[in-house]
């Protein structure tokens, strides 16, 4: 007989409790995600693209996504070049370093994914000649479009340098001159002139879209 009293009051108990739980208001708690959780998926997609990358050269997987072939982009159109002798090549950059008499360089650059870029730049802070007279500075061109005039139209360049076709604009930190010549407008030549108090820039380029 007492264990079937201790069985009831048991059923007893339990049953209030659940009562109780029941009327009780329900309390949500938002956790907000540890700075570990958010930057744990982000590690490891990036391992993923990691490991993605590594399975394919970057030659091969800009190839694939690219207009211009990256592979031939390289330093092949220099190496006979003998007044540059002795540039340094950036691969990854498509350019080529070259350190000039006056101790100033010549950046050459040859490369681009959708649009191709042929460029020669000159940084000078050494050289003493007078880039405001543009006559400097297409002999500075001219000379660097002649040395490389499988990448560079010299003759059209000369050629309108020569019948005075060439148009100059004004900016405020640098001057642009344009060609007339149907070669290089297609090609989207231009000279830009950058005269800074510390650093004279010179910029010979154009780009096939």
């Amino acid at each position: 007989m007492k264990h079937v009293f201790k069985i009831l009051f048991v059923l007893l108990i339990t049953s209030c409790s659940n009562s109780t739980q029941e009327s009780a208001p329900s309390t949500s708690i938002e956790e907000k995600p540890t700075a570990h959780s958010v930057i744990q998926p982000a590690q490891e997609h990036h391992g993923d693209s990691i490991q993605k990358v590594a399975d394919t050269s970057p030659d091969e997987e800009e190839s694939e996504e690219c207009v211009f072939d990256q592979t031939t982009q390289t330093d092949k159109f220099l190496r006979n070049i003998k007044e540059l002798n002795g540039y340094k090549w950036d691969h990854e950059k498509r350019t080529a370093t070259f350190v000039l008499e006056t101790g100033d360089t010549l950046l050459i650059y040859r490369g681009g994914c959708n649009h191709f870029t042929v460029s020669a730049e000159f940084r000078l802070r050494n050289d003493k000649t007078d880039y405001t007279q543009w006559r400097n500075v297409y002999k500075k061109v001219l000379w660097v479009a002649k040395i490389l005039d499988k990448e560079f139209d010299y003759q059209e360049l000369k050629q309108d340098i020569e019948l005075n076709k060439v148009k100059v604009e004004k900016y405020d930190h640098a001057d642009i001159a344009s060609f007339s010549n149907e070669i290089l407008i297609d090609r989207n030549y231009s000279i830009v002139r950058e005269l800074g108090p510390e650093v004279k820039v010179i910029t010979l380029s154009y780009s096939i879209v």
